[in-house]
């Protein structure tokens, strides 16, 4: 069986599970980062360069326990995804194997161990699932590691089918990625003179008729001006001069002075190359050869000057973290295969996501922020759901099979032909599950714990190396007032750590986020 007969395989035994109102069904816990997004290639980059990795694969485990509970079983293998199952009560299967980066690798040679009459963790599971045949397996993402793993619990368990919370395999292999959003640079040259004298405004919509999403799906989002670089099968010097061209387009069609050279397949902001003048063609030519020697394709996306707004100034007192402006950096979510409510503000360090602060179009208005732009990113979200129920979707293979993601969205300046206007953009496909999704969690847990603030907040932080997640809950504990909630999410000492605070309005839950977090990193005593 190859690849694309896995893919088939569970095309038609993994159904997508999406959640009724009040419903609920017993979850198995299956998070892992996916070698989709090259999150081991990112670490091990990040390391070459004498750098602190990130560890992607320990964090998105150890947080993945925050979505379960007592009724669910969770499988992992490090140290803070033990400690968040004991603290959760979530029952555990401990896999055990430190010594491969993708807890999906260390699956399949369980498994393969199992088929030879190994006594091995995955009995447990199997008894589980066998027990609970209405389980939803919740996953990070659907990709042919974890397909292959769940056709072989299918046929360990003898069920007829599994339901997962994830994508379909035909959304998370070939839509989970960047390179749908803007034309190739070949597409974009082959262009009719004509298209030349639109606007700047309709000019970009029309390249972005060229974009693999309009074409397959027929979808329309607010985009800014980019290019995809192809580079399977394309040599360096090709690339390079791709790149070049992608830049001179930016040039003379929209007067832009600056990019970033961003991976298609990368996560959490890693390998992205910002505010590059596109003038600088040696500088292109370096960061197009250090590029192509990943191996995914790239985009060449026009430059931001972000819209910022201030947060976490509302609660400030003595020791309190000071006020500060951050780029206005919207995501919305799909859940359950709806458009998920409100919208989230993306917390960054450079190109890295450090949490989220929740916002209806209240909240945003606000914070000061344009009305307009909260309702075009929100009127976005809805053509993103519609795309993949819509008729071409049933020709590409994906129809019905968007279950949970995250777009992110510009909000800011471009300059050159666009003048001081004020522009709305998707920049970042992320259809898999998210760190956003620990913020809407909570949130549920405050609404089932009766409190009425609408507003939270989280916080992505470095915890100190003695630091546990069970100081960190104690910690937070100690400093909710009433009718608040604060909670620890996760925490990977040195690497990773999550915490999450409610608000009556956005910027208290900000404030309070960022006080917990002043408070887990001072030194001192631990609790």
């Amino acid at each position: 069986m190859d690849t694309a007969a896995v893919a088939r395989a569970a095309g038609e035994v993994v159904r997508p599970y999406r959640a009724r109102p009040g419903s609920t069904a017993p979850s198995l816990l299956l998070h892992t980062t996916t070698p989709l997004l090259k999150a081991f290639d990112g670490d091990l980059a990040a390391l070459l360069s004498g750098q602190e990795p990130h560890d992607v694969t320990t964090y998105v485990e150890a947080r993945s326990v925050y979505l379960g509970t007592p009724d669910d079983l969770t499988l992992g293998r490090t140290a803070p995804w033990a400690e968040a199952a004991a603290l959760r009560g979530v029952p555990a299967v401990d896999v055990g194997d430190l010594d491969h980066y993708y807890l999906t690798h260390a699956l399949l040679l369980m498994a393969e161990a199992h088929e030879e009459r190994a006594d091995t963790p995955l009995r447990q599971v199997i008894d589980w699932l066998r027990d609970r045949p209405d389980a939803v397996v919740r996953l990070y993402a659907l990709d042919v590691e974890t397909q292959i793993f769940l056709l072989w619990l299918l046929r360990r368990t003898g069920l007829a089918e599994l339901a997962t919370d994830a994508n379909s395999p035909a959304v998370a292999t070939e839509w989970n990625r960047k390179n749908h959003i803007h034309p190739t640079v070949a597409d974009a040259r082959a262009m009719p003179a004509s298209a030349l004298e639109l606007s700047p405004e309709e000019l970009l919509a029309a390249e972005q008729r060229l974009g693999r999403a309009h074409r397959r799906l027929g979808l329309t989002v607010p985009v800014l001006p980019g290019y995809t670089i192809a580079r399977t099968g394309v040599d360096r010097d090709a690339f390079v001069a791709d790149v070049l061209d992608a830049a001179a387009l930016l040039r003379t069609r929209y007067g832009l002075g600056r990019a970033a050279l961003k991976p298609a397949d990368a996560g959490d902001g890693a390998r992205i190359v910002g505010n590059l003048d596109l003038a600088d063609t040696d500088r292109l030519a370096a960061e197009a050869r250090t590029a192509h020697a990943v191996g995914d394709d790239h985009l060449l996306e026009a430059w931001v000057t972000f819209l910022t707004v201030s947060l976490g100034d509302e609660e400030a007192g003595p020791g309190s973290p000071a006020a500060r402006r951050v780029p206005v950096v919207p995501s919305g979510h799909i859940r359950h295969g709806q458009v998920a409510e409100g919208l989230t503000l993306q917390m960054l360090d450079g190109y890295s996501w450090r949490g989220n602060d929740y916002v209806d179009e209240a909240g945003w208005t606000a914070l000061g922020l344009p009305r307009d732009a909260y309702r075009t990113v929100r009127a976005a979200l809805e053509a993103v759901r519609e795309a993949f129920r819509g008729p071409q979707s049933v020709a590409d293979g994906s129809y019905g099979g968007l279950v949970t993601g995250g777009i992110d969205f510009a909000v800011g300046r471009l300059g050159g032909a666009f003048g001081d206007r004020l522009l709305v953009g998707a920049i970042d496909f992320n259809l898999s599950a998210h760190g956003a999704e620990s913020l809407r969690t909570f949130r549920d847990r405050a609404r089932e714990q009766a409190i009425d603030e609408p507003y939270a907040a989280t916080r992505v932080f470095l915890p100190p190396a003695d630091r546990t997640l069970h100081q960190m809950a104690a910690t937070a504990r100690s400093m909710a007032v009433p009718g608040a909630l604060l909670e620890a999410v996760a925490c990977v000492p040195r690497r990773w750590g999550m915490v999450a605070a409610t608000g009556a309005g956005p910027a208290v839950a900000a404030a309070r986020a960022e006080a917990l977090v002043a408070a887990l990193t001072a030194p001192g005593p631990r609790p």
